[in-house]
C-alpha cells in the first residue's frame, strides 16, 4: 500500500465517521442503537467511500502534472529516459512535497513544479555518480514505498513513490552502468 493511499483511507474513515454520527444522530435518539446502527453504516460506507475512492482518482496523473508528462516525453525522445512516476519527497517537519521522480542515465531528477519553464530550472538532480546506496525503507508500519538515496557527502533525500523495488533496482543498475563507462574511458 502507498503512503498516499493510507492517508487518503484514513481522512475518508474520518468523513465516514463525521457524517455517519452526524446524519444518524436522530435515528439513534428515536429508534434505539440497532435500528440507528444500520443508517450509520450506510452513511459511513456511502460517503466514506465516495471520498476515498474520488480522492484516488483525482490523486492519479491531472491537469497539474500535464507539463511534467510533456517533460518526461522530451527526455524519452532525446532517449535518456529510464522511468517515470508521480512521487513524493518527504521534508522533515513539512509536509510532503509532491511532484514527479524522474530517472535517466545519469541523473535521478524529483521535479515539484507544473510550470514548464521551472521544471529544467528549478527540479533537484542527483547525479548517480554522487549515490553511494539506494535502499527500500517503511514510512509507516503498513506502507513499503519509500526509496533512501544517500549521497557521499551523507545527504539523504527520502521519496515516496509506488514500484519502490524497480526503482531502487533501476537506479541501482544505471549507477554501474554509468561506472563502467567511466571506468572504459
Amino acid at each position: 500500500m502507498k503512503t498516499s493511499t493510507l492517508k487518503q483511507l484514513v481522512v475518508s474513515v474520518i468523513v465516514g465517521l463525521l457524517f455517519g454520527i452526524v446524519l444518524s444522530f436522530s435515528r439513534f435518539s428515536q429508534d434505539g442503537f440497532l435500528t440507528g446502527i444500520v443508517q450509520f453504516l450506510y452513511f459511513f460506507i456511502l460517503l466514506g467511500g465516495t471520498f476515498f475512492l474520488s480522492g484516488l482518482l483525482f490523486n492519479r496523473r491531472g491537469k497539474d502534472t500535464t507539463n511534467m508528462r510533456i517533460f518526461a516525453k522530451k527526455m524519452q525522445q532525446e532517449g535518456i529516459l529510464v522511468m517515470d512516476e508521480i512521487a513524493e519527497m518527504v521534508v522533515a517537519g513539512k509536509r510532503n512535497t509532491k511532484g514527479w521522480l524522474y530517472l535517466t542515465d545519469s541523473l535521478v531528477i524529483f521535479a515539484n513544479t507544473p510550470d514548464p519553464e521551472l521544471i529544467e530550472k528549478k527540479a533537484m538532480r542527483i547525479p548517480l555518480s554522487k549515490i553511494i546506496k539506494v535502499e527500500n525503507f517503511k514510512p509507516t508500519f503498513i506502507t513499503n514505498d519509500g526509496i533512501r538515496i544517500t549521497l557521499k557527502n551523507g545527504q539523504q533525500y527520502d521519496i515516496l513513490v509506488g514500484k519502490t523495488q524497480k526503482w531502487v533496482d533501476n537506479i541501482i543498475e544505471q549507477a554501474e552502468k554509468r561506472q563502467r563507462k567511466k571506468i572504459q574511458r
